[in-house]
């Protein structure tokens, strides 16, 4: 079932998913205190979802029927 902007509930699932790798990776990669580590991984992980969020609308809007 989708909600008012197309999006599913495995969207959100996967959403999610993408924002924790995401902040686990670059919080692990990145140098400095662990403050700063953990901020740079959730603005990361914040841009990330943004991109990940505009692409899957366009998908979920733009798609052929027969997907």
């Amino acid at each position: 079932m989708s909600g008012p902007l197309g999006f599913e509930r495995s969207d959100g699932r996967n959403l999610l998913i993408v924002a924790s790798v995401i902040t686990v990776v670059v919080t692990a990669v990145t140098a400095g205190p662990i403050a700063f580590r953990l901020s740079v991984g959730v603005g990361a992980a914040v841009i990330s979802s943004i991109a990940f969020l505009v692409s899957t609308l366009l998908i979920n809007r733009y798609k052929p029927d027969h997907w």
